[in-house]
């Protein structure tokens, strides 16, 4: 969706035009309102705006000058111009200023809507064609391997997608698998001097041996590959559409599958060593269904090359069923990504709650009576707690107290409900220390904002200038204002000169051009406009119900 700005001096033509059209058919997803060329150019500095449509006569800036302007720093923008004069001057300045189409007032809705859309358009055609859109494409496609193995890692890690998520980032990579497709983990450990060389070595050993693996599976198995966090090469085994077309009638289908499968790792392990002149260990899983069994049989498989490999080289190993069949296992949800140090020093708050909520359930179904899980628990978040409150520059104890604080004698973890009153307790004081702090420094800012605009309300006090002066980024100036006093800087900026303006016209040897020029207002009709729209009364007549109240 596109981002359309209307420029008009009539504030109900802009909020007509803005508020009643059915935007989105055109095209457009957010529209934003501007009731002088000045306000535009705020506008403009700090919204990525696609189409304009402005009026002509405006005063201060007329619609001429604001598109001279946008060609001469937005030259991607396409300008509409809406006005109720045919004079060929205009439409000779208008061309002159590549303005993308003219219309004259009156027009229906339907020749607007049809008219943006036609800039939507043409906008949405030069992205496509743009060097810059292929470059990205470019780059993506130079960088599939990469980005496929790091979703790789993430669903190997338990990183959760939902499925129409995922089956976005597979369509995007370019990946022949599915959601609820069967398949199995085949990692492959290289040993031996292999594991010793260098790292611009390794990375083309580990390239060579990738290429090994897909020329002796191809036709047979698709092969997804990728390297996990501990070394190992792991490949993602599917069979391909024509394998399955042709075992559909075969009645050990999963038998022949298998068997196929160790054959062909057996085949890559004998090529390493003939070719490569090194050795590495083959570790098949069992079959499950993408991507919801791709943490379990991941974590399955490194348990097996743990007990059954260890040391040993050279060997090649099929995941049965009794691994499975492990009395303890580790908690899940305290461990997969993201982590609740992660999320809490990127101030995701309510997904750390959800963090804590997910890893207590999982206590509640299946170790609230195991003493070494609770403790395993308590040990991981206070110390995801400490390296928080350490990385913000302040002790636990002075975020949380010195009571929740004391991990002496483990009180918190004698139980599955002390341990969950400690958890959220320390949580809720730790969000509102942040919090607090937080506030804090948006009302510091805030302050400096309206000091300055204070000491220089007849100046330069545009956004940009604000900005420059807070060394901060404009949006992000505006945003927290917004956020702090809930009104726009603009409105702040207005209200102050508008009071100012009052102020001076109880002096009745003030003209008022003079007042205009004082509030910064170089052309006097402008300010008599401004003032009447904010006060609903020309200046003039605002000083005759002064003398009036005299």
């Amino acid at each position: 969706m596109f981002q359309l700005l209307i420029v008009d001096d009539e504030a109900s033509v802009v909020d007509s035009l803005a508020d009643t059209l059915p935007w989105p058919e055109a095209g457009i997803g957010s529209v934003y309102k501007a009731y002088s060329g000045f306000e535009a150019l705020d506008i403009l500095k700090t919204n990525p705006i696609d189409i304009i449509m402005t009026d002509i006569r405006m005063p201060g800036m007329s619609g001429l000058e604001l598109l001279e302007e946008v060609r001469r720093n937005w030259k991607k923008i396409k300008c509409i111009l809406l006005s109720g004069h045919a004079e060929f001057e205009y439409a000779k300045q208008a061309i002159q200023h590549n303005t993308f189409d003219y219309l004259l007032k009156p027009i229906s809705d339907e020749a607007i809507l049809s008219k943006v859309k036609h800039a939507v358009d043409v906008v949405q055609r030069e992205r496509e064609e743009s060097q810059s859109y292929q470059r990205v494409l470019k780059a993506l496609e130079e960088n599939l391997p990469k980005l496929r193995a790091e979703l790789l890692n993430e669903l190997l890690q338990g990183v959760k997608y939902s499925k129409q998520r995922l089956t976005e980032k597979l369509d995007l990579l370019k990946m022949s698998i599915a959601p609820d497709c069967p398949f199995a983990l085949m990692l492959v450990r290289m040993e031996g001097q292999l594991s010793e060389l260098d790292f611009y070595s390794l990375s083309l050993m580990e390239y060579a041996i990738g290429n090994m693996a897909e020329e002796i599976c191809e036709g047979y198995f698709h092969l997804w590959p990728g390297k996990d966090v501990y070394g190992y090469l792991v490949f993602v085994v599917t069979v391909t559409d024509e394998k399955q077309a042709e075992l559909a009638q075969t009645e050990n289908r999963r038998e022949t599958v298998e068997n196929q499968l160790q054959l062909m790792a057996s085949q890559l392990q004998l090529s390493v060593s003939h070719y490569l002149k090194g050795t590495v260990s083959v570790l098949i899983s069992k079959w499950g269904s993408f991507p919801d069994d791709m943490n379990r049989l991941y974590q399955d498989s490194l348990l097996s090359l743990r007990r059954r490999v260890g040391n040993q080289s050279g060997l090649l190993i099929y995941v049965s069923d009794e691994m499975e069949q492990q009395p303890v296992h580790s908690l899940q949800r305290l461990y997969e990504p993201p982590l609740l140090i992660h999320l809490l020093e990127s101030g995701n708050w309510d997904a750390a709650h959800e963090k804590l909520t997910g890893i207590l359930d999982e206590l509640h179904m299946k170790w609230a009576d195991s003493a070494e899980h609770l403790i395993e628990v308590f040990f991981f978040v206070y110390a995801s707690f400490s390296s928080f409150a350490h990385k913000n520059g302040r002790e636990l104890a002075q975020m949380i107290g010195p009571v929740l604080s004391d991990a002496a004698g483990l009180t918190a973890c004698r139980s599955i409900a002390a341990l969950e009153n400690w958890m959220f307790q320390s949580f809720r004081r730790l969000q509102q220390c942040m919090e607090n702090e937080t506030r804090n420094n948006r009302e510091n800012a805030v302050r400096k904002i309206q000091q300055f605009v204070q000491k220089h309300l007849v100046e330069d006090v545009s956004l940009q200038a604000i900005a420059d002066h807070m060394y901060m980024h404009p949006v992000h100036v505006s945003r927290i204002y917004k956020l702090e006093t809930g009104e726009n800087i603009s409105d702040y900026v207005l209200r102050l000169k508008m009071e100012m303006a009052a102020s001076l016209l109880a002096d009745n040897t003030l003209k008022n051009y003079e007042i205009a020029l004082k509030l910064g207002y170089q052309n006097p009709n402008y300010f008599i406009k401004v003032f009447k729209k904010y006060y609903s009364l020309t200046p003039q007549e605002f000083r005759l119900k002064l003398e009036e109240g005299k």
